[in-house]
């Protein structure tokens, strides 16, 4: 069974969506996070439909105390976070309000953000791992400088999940354009 906070073994916590009468519709995704006294948490969800249009941008106040805002990579600052009052369960809830369990997760790196979320889903095209090249994870902004001829992850306050979730989106598309055979 689906649903929030279904038991899952070890998985306690986790959710997935649940079927519904939509049609199966593609978004990206990213996350940011900060270290925390528990670990690494959920600071920020970011999702956008198809055409890179967001529909959910939510900062979350993590569970436990922040020990570095990673600001450097997550763009997260004390200020940003001061005064967020929704939870990781109200991230769940926008999410699974939002997605089908037959819908198309789209991201770089998506176990990483899977995990902050505590969620689980099955449909999901990791760019990290489509684009993987040489023995190693190759990083968003160079598959983005590379084959979109795009820069992104520049700014000094670090990374944008909005702008992150619509490389790894872009980046999908301009492989389905490459790759022999593919129609889009």
């Amino acid at each position: 069974s689906s649903g929030i906070n279904a038991e899952y073994g070890d998985w306690k916590g986790y959710f997935t969506a649940k079927k519904r009468d939509r049609s199966p519709s593609v978004w990206g995704l990213d996350c940011e996070m900060v270290y925390t006294a528990g670990g690494m948490e959920l600071a920020r969800v970011t999702v956008v439909n198809h055409k890179g249009e967001t529909a959910l941008d939510m900062l979350v106040n993590p569970t436990e105390r922040v020990l570095d805002y990673n600001t450097r990579f997550s763009g997260v600052t004390e200020k940003g976070l001061a005064g967020v009052k929704a939870k990781l369960f109200d991230a769940q809830k926008a999410l699974y309000k939002l997605i089908t369990i037959d819908c198309i997760l789209v991201g770089h790196s998506l176990e990483s953000d899977l995990h902050a979320l505590q969620m689980i889903h099955r449909n999901v095209v990791d760019t990290s791992l489509v684009f993987y090249g040489g023995g190693y994870k190759r990083g968003l902004a160079t598959l983005s400088a590379e084959c979109l001829g795009r820069i992104i992850q520049s700014a000094d306050a670090g990374h944008d999940s909005t702008e992150d979730a619509v490389a790894a989106l872009d980046l999908m598309k301009h492989k389905l354009k490459t790759t022999d055979n593919v129609k889009i």
